[in-house]
Order: structure tokens, then C-alpha cells, then sequence
């Protein structure tokens, strides 16, 4: 029998049983440990919905609080320290608290920190940026990477003239309402919102395909180019788990996109990080128009999207714009210097050190499953790594997944199912983070041995 758990809806397992007490376990260990941020939950459930702003964030029985960052640690408001394996949603590919980072943001900050006039910083950050990636013929900046996907759509409807738009299942855009739809049925084009408050007509603009389909996607492509102003994808998606494009999938959409006039668009506002150049130079493919956020603000609040000089005209006030963009703090000055420090640091060298952490990180994974006899696996793009299930993973899995977050801080790690390494963490702090993950799984596999594949 299963009940519906109170965290979260995942199916819970009989009291009695192994994986069920291991839960209870690690759930009253979590609370010894955490008195200090049980307070603060309580105090924030008193001003704001859930304890948070942030529903990513939400855990049962509440969430780990932190006070201080630095390097590969944080420290929580009971004082313990935990290892970082996610560092704010990927966005601080340098770690916490870098001093050339923090020195940057210090002195602009002593100079302007947001003023109604353009500044030569954002200027700056804008030109390493388009020097970075040669699609980016001009760039505009927004305050986040959901205002950025945002802005990359109507920029797109605006210079076509059509409304459809066809993105992946599955696939997170950010929190703007136009793009928050998925498949309403396997397999079906036709979209449905995924959550409250997105009115249904919305979904009348958006077509869905399944990303690493190629014949289907191309199909769809051709069956509404009439009426077809974008295609959306994440050139290696974020659907649960970090997924690879299979060789030809990109190629087949940008083909198909050029022979119509509908123009492409990567989501790269996590996978910017792949290459110095972002994912379409990882993978070789070219875009009309590229979203950006996460690590070009360097740990601050970021968005940025652009491409083609002709597309992007459509929001240039010379003439009169088709389409506006403002916004207070888009492209201030604090943010930009932050961006440009980071970039600073990401040489080549950088770069070869954080695909050689992300794969020291996953095969110790494999490795760590492997002497588990869990049948899970494990996905890595550079420093992005993640764990998926398999064909023969256990249905009592579900169960375990929820709870390893709790399960890890309890163990010193901050992060579970999706990582992002950074360019500071060293062999030995990966391998503590292995270890970690190893003891926290050992006895829940153990009995997922026992129960049933699904």
C-alpha cells in the first residue's frame, strides 16, 4: 500500500519497511542538526508562502538555511558546513565568494550601482560576450534568465509576424507563462499549461514535439511553417536530468528552420557553461537567437539574449521599435563588472579543468552505482552531471530520489539528481562528495534489491 507524502506527492512505502525507516532515520537526524533553520522556516512561513521565494527549494520538513558562503562550502545557520555540488542553480561557476569576482563588484559598487543612463560596463560585458560567440551579432540584457527567454520570443514573433511557436516537451524556459506548457497527452503537439494561473488560451501559440525526435520535430516544422515563428530548444536539455542531444537532432531542426524562414532559438542560460562559445559551439549548430543568464552575471541577478542584427533591429527605438524593452536594472553596471570578471577567468584552461572535475565526478558516480548494484545512470556534459534512471530502476526509487537531498546534508553535501561543478573544486573534495553519495545510498539499495522494476 502507498500513501500520497505530505513533502511533496511522491509515493511513500508502509511504515515498516526498509526504505520507510531509512526516511523516518534521516529525517530526524536532519532535525537535530538544524534547530536554527527549523526557526528561521517558522519565521519565514509567517511572511511568505512556503518559507521561500524560490519553489525549487522546497523540502520537507523545511529547508536548510545557509548565512555565509565560500570557495566549494556553505554554512548554515546552525553552523554546519556542507560541500556545494550545485552552486546556485549553476550560476556561480567559480564557486562562492571568488575575491576577483567579489573585488569587482565591490569597486563598481563604490563607483554606481544602477543609474536611469547606459554604462560603458555593460558595454564591456556585452563585447566579450558577442567576441565569445559569433552568432551573437548584437545582445540586449534582462535581470534573468526567464525575462530572457521571454524577450527572445517576442523578439522572434515580432520580426516574423506569426505567433506559433514550437518547443520541447518537457523543457523549462523560465517562469513566463507563454512558454510554461507542455504535451497535453503523449506524443500530442498540442500544448496544455503545467501550472495555475497560465490561461489556457496561451496554449493555442505553442506546439510541442519531444526533443531527441528528430523525424517528429522536423515533421512539425514543416506541417505549421506557415504559421511558425520559432522553434525553442535547450541544445542539451534540463528536463529532470541533463540530456545530450543525439548526433543530427540540432542539425536536422536548423535545416529545417532555414528551408522555412522560421527562425531557431537555444535556451542556453544554463548551457553557455559547455564551451567558451556555449553549447552551439560544443555541438556546432548555429542559432537565430541565443538566451543567456546564470553564469554571465557572474553570482549576480543576469539575463541577456541576441543573435542576428536584422532579428534584433526589432527593438532598436531608432525608427521607432516594433517591439519595446526596458527594465530598471537591465545591464547595471554592478551585475556587468561581476559578468565581465567571471569571463575573465574562464580561459582555456578553465575550461579543460572543468570537463576534467565533471568527469572525475561522473565516473565516480558509475562507480559508486556500480558497487551499489543500483541501476541508475549517469549523464555529463563537461561540469554538468546528473543522475537518471534506467529501464530496470526500481519503482521504490521515486521514494529514495525525494529523500536523498535531506539524506546528504545530513552527510556534509549540498545536492542531489542534478550537478554543476566549479572551476575551484578540487580531486580531493569529489571525492568526498562520491563517498557521501555512496553511504548515503547504502541502505536504501540494499532493499530497493527487494522490491520491484517499473
Amino acid at each position: 500500500m502507498h500513501s500520497r507524502d505530505e513533502a511533496g506527492g511522491c509515493q511513500r512505502m508502509d511504515a515498516g519497511s526498509p526504505i520507510a525507516h531509512w526516511i523516518t532515520t534521516e529525517r530526524s537526524t536532519f532535525e537535530e542538526r538544524t534547530p536554527a533553520s527549523a526557526a528561521l522556516f517558522q519565521r519565514a512561513c509567517r511572511v511568505m508562502p512556503g518559507g521561500d521565494t524560490r519553489y525549487s527549494l522546497a523540502m520537507h520538513p523545511y529547508p536548510s538555511y545557509v548565512e555565509k558562503a565560500s570557495g566549494t562550502r556553505l554554512y548554515d545557520a546552525d553552523g554546519n558546513r556542507l560541500l556545494d555540488l550545485i552552486y546556485n542553480a549553476t550560476s556561480l561557476i567559480h564557486g562562492h565568494v571568488h575575491p576577483r569576482i567579489t573585488e569587482a563588484i565591490r569597486e563598481q559598487a563604490g563607483r554606481a550601482t544602477a543609474v536611469l543612463a547606459p554604462n560603458a560596463v555593460q558595454v564591456a560585458l556585452a563585447e566579450q560576450l558577442c567576441a565569445r560567440v559569433p552568432s551573437l551579432q548584437r545582445l540586449r540584457f534582462t535581470n534573468s534568465g526567464t525575462e530572457a527567454t521571454m524577450m527572445m520570443v517576442k523578439t522572434a514573433r515580432a520580426f516574423t509576424g506569426r505567433d506559433l511557436v514550437l518547443k520541447m516537451d518537457g523543457s523549462y524556459h523560465g517562469t513566463f507563462d507563454g512558454m510554461e506548457i507542455n504535451a497535453a497527452a503523449p506524443g500530442s503537439a498540442r500544448g496544455v499549461p503545467y501550472t495555475a494561473g497560465v490561461p489556457a488560451n496561451l496554449a493555442d501559440n505553442v506546439i510541442v514535439g519531444s526533443f531527441n525526435d528528430t523525424d517528429g520535430v522536423v515533421s512539425l516544422i514543416e506541417q505549421y511553417a506557415d504559421r511558425l515563428a520559432a522553434v525553442i530548444v535547450t541544445p542539451m536539455a534540463s528536463i529532470g536530468t541533463w540530456i545530450p542531444p543525439t548526433p543530427g537532432f540540432l542539425e536536422a531542426i536548423r535545416t529545417a528552420t532555414a528551408a522555412h524562414d522560421v527562425l531557431l532559438l537555444f535556451d542556453e542560460v544554463i548551457a553557455f557553461r559547455v564551451a567558451p562559445g556555449g553549447a552551439q559551439q560544443r555541438y556546432g549548430v548555429t542559432p537565430d537567437l541565443t538566451a543567456y543568464g546564470k553564469v554571465v552575471g557572474g553570482g549576480m541577478p543576469v539575463g541577456a539574449y541576441g543573435g542576428r542584427a536584422d532579428v534584433m533591429a526589432v527593438t532598436d527605438p531608432a525608427g521607432g521599435p516594433r517591439l519595446a524593452h526596458a527594465g530598471t536594472f537591465n545591464g547595471n553596471p554592478v551585475t556587468a563588472a561581476a559578468g565581465l570578471a567571471t569571463l575573465e577567468l574562464l580561459d582555456a584552461e578553465a575550461y579543460q579543468r572543468l570537463e576534467r572535475v565533471g568527469k572525475l565526478f561522473g565516473d565516480g558516480l558509475r562507480d559508486a552505482f556500480t558497487d551499489l548494484d543500483l541501476p541508475l545512470a549517469v549523464r555529463q556534459v563537461g561540469s554538468l552531471v546528473s543522475v537518471a534512471t534506467t529501464d530496470r530502476t526500481p519503482t521504490a526509487w521515486a521514494e529514495v530520489n525525494a529523500a536523498m537531498r535531506l539524506a546528504l546534508l545530513n552527510r556534509g553535501v549540498c545536492g542531489w539528481g542534478v550537478f554543476a561543478l566549479p572551476t575551484v573544486i578540487d580531486d580531493a573534495e569529489i571525492d568526498e562528495a562520491v563517498a557521501a553519495i555512496h553511504d548515503a545510498l547504502r541502505v536504501p539499495a540494499a532493499a530497493l534489491r527487494e522490491v520491484p522494476v517499473g
